[in-house]
């Protein structure tokens, strides 16, 4: 009996604190990438020693926060594949660079599977926005294959354009009207801003009245900073406003400190404005939609 009574609190437990949850925005790192970001602790979040720990620690936060699927990129594209091989869980995106991968090569990992999803797109890093003609031949490939595209906007940490990687980083870049050429030219593409356009939330959401297939997700909005957290609270608050909820997507943006993902859940089922329906839009219903999760 007291198995059983034992059994049935853990099943109540489940449905009531552990709703289903899909992360459209999580990070992969080879060791090599995350020695050069990871370590120190960040708004009270610890970093894992090495990538091979954070593999295991971003894992071990799926499982405790119900996370059925969840899109994965990084720099190096190999650290991608190292994940999915891990947890099937993990949804294979390809980041971009510098440089691009040859687009022959792109179509090929799109067709075998090996790339679902065209995100982060960086663009906005090296100076370029998505509507940049160096992305056209992939954006079709995406429209053709039916491949969602999630591409980086609003700004970063600070400094970047000081840092070695991203002397061409701007945060007018990324302003989420720069791409409306892109939603235009290729109708039946599947396209999601990613941190609903941070610093440009009010242009994020006139772009979503205007483009009623356009999504976004909340990646690093809830925990980052402070002042990230007011564009976050203030973008949802107008999403909801205009009844845009249906399109906004759960992402932790959790980079080199896993916790990241439970912190970003807690903020958003702490937000009183929100009711349960709304909260489990964001946390999973928009993002089943929006990637054809079945």
């Amino acid at each position: 009996m007291r198995q059983l009574i034992t059994f049935g609190l853990l099943i109540v437990s489940l449905l009531i604190g552990h709703a289903q949850v899909i992360d459209v925005h999580l990070h992969s790192y080879s060791n090599e990438d995350y020695q050069r970001i990871g370590g120190a602790p960040h708004m009270g979040i610890e970093s894992p020693k090495n990538g091979d720990l954070h593999l295991k620690q971003t894992i071990q936060e799926m499982d405790k926060n119900n996370i059925q699927f969840a899109v994965i990129s990084g720099w190096d594209f190999k650290s991608v594949e190292k994940y999915v091989k891990a947890d099937p869980r993990f949804i294979p995106g390809y980041m971009d660079g510098q440089t691009i991968m040859p687009l022959s090569e792109f179509e090929q990992l799109v067709m075998t599977g090996k790339i679902k999803v065209f995100g982060e797109v960086s663009a906005q890093y090296f100076g370029r926005t998505l509507n940049d003609s160096i992305y056209a031949p992939y954006l079709k490939i995406c429209e053709k294959y039916d491949i969602p595209v999630g591409v980086h906007t609003g700004a970063g940490s600070p400094m970047r354009p000081f840092m070695k990687c991203c002397s061409n980083f701007r945060i007018s870049l990324g302003d989420p009207y720069l791409i409306e050429d892109v939603l235009v030219r290729y109708p039946k593409l599947r396209v999601y801003l990613m941190h609903g356009g941070e610093v440009h939330f009010e242009h994020t959401i006139r772009m979503m009245t205007m483009y009623t297939n356009l999504y976004i997700d909340i990646s690093a909005l809830l925990w980052v900073e402070p002042f990230v957290l007011d564009y976050g609270v203030r973008l949802l608050k107008l999403a909801k406003q205009h009844s845009e909820i249906d399109r906004v997507m759960f992402g932790s943006d959790q980079m080199a400190w896993p916790g990241a993902i439970s912190k970003s859940i807690e903020v958003l089922n702490s937000q009183s404005f929100l009711t349960d329906t709304d909260k489990k839009m964001i946390l999973y219903d928009n993002a089943r939609t929006f990637f054809k999760l079945k």
